[in-house]
């Protein structure tokens, strides 16, 4: 199961570099220390925004963000609450801590970092995400909605009664909980389309790293093998190397500082 997945997995691209997943638990605190290059997160630009956001208002009252992803009546909602009730202070934190502190150290290092998810301007992902929001309105998906939050708890409770693979329980029990969050959450969302959306990542994480092997003038770099660290949420980890396995075509685009 991939919830007990938190080292690092190398995938090596054949046209050259190596993408270094770095597998980890939303609003867990915990990653293992590794080398890289440069930094892909599968977020958008947006995303960026809303952490340093989240970060100042933690800042002027700490524990607000929590509070206020609690007060949501899904399942969202339930699953911090449920994660902080694990009274673990490196569980349910706001900002997400791995994809968010890696951000900080790139910034501060001088490293380049690329968003892999296209923001609101790009036509072809609104389409997939207007696609995928409209699946989980349809009168199926409204009436499997009843109950969600019971069906969550039953399924992350199944999912931790596997042998933890990290000391910490606490770790454990809160990656079983965004597990069952997440899959719950794709149910009703068509495999072709969640397939279409994971091959334009694996697109563009090829091509992120396409650009990380060259130098700034668009010659190849001679100093090695470059390592592109992607922090991608464990569950999620499968379906990416599945997508990179059909070795789509790498696309271009504009690194977050460009």
């Amino acid at each position: 199961d991939p919830v007990r997945i938190w080292g690092a997995v190398d995938w090596k691209d054949p046209a050259g570099g190596i993408l270094r997943f770095l597998p980890y638990c939303p609003l867990v605190n915990h990653a293992d220390s590794v080398e890289w290059d440069g930094l892909a997160l599968i977020a958008s630009g947006e995303d960026l925004a809303l952490w340093s956001d989240q970060y100042r208002e933690e800042a002027d009252s700490p524990g607000i963000v929590r509070d206020a992803m609690i007060a949501n009546l899904g399942p969202s909602g339930r699953v911090v609450k449920e994660m902080t009730m694990l009274d673990d202070s490196d569980v349910a934190c706001f900002p997400d801590p791995v994809p968010y502190n890696l951000v900080q150290k790139a910034r501060s290092e001088g490293n380049r970092i690329w968003c892999i998810e296209p923001n609101l301007d790009d036509s072809k992902w609104v389409e997939m995400t207007l696609l995928i929001a409209d699946s989980r309105t349809r009168t199926r998906s409204l009436l499997r909605a009843i109950g969600a939050n019971r069906r969550v708890m039953k399924m992350a409770k199944n999912i931790a009664m596997e042998a933890p693979s990290i000391d910490r329980i606490s770790f454990h029990i809160a990656a079983s909980l965004q597990a069952a969050w997440w899959r719950n959450e794709m149910e009703s969302v068509p495999r072709p389309l969640l397939e279409a959306i994971h091959e334009r990542l694996a697109a563009r994480l090829r091509g992120a790293l396409s650009q990380l092997s060259t130098d700034l003038d668009g010659q190849v770099d001679d100093g090695g093998e470059k390592v592109m660290l992607v922090p991608v949420p464990q569950v999620r980890l499968p379906e990416v190397l599945e997508a990179l396995g059909g070795l789509p075509e790498p696309e271009d685009f504009a690194t977050e500082e460009e």
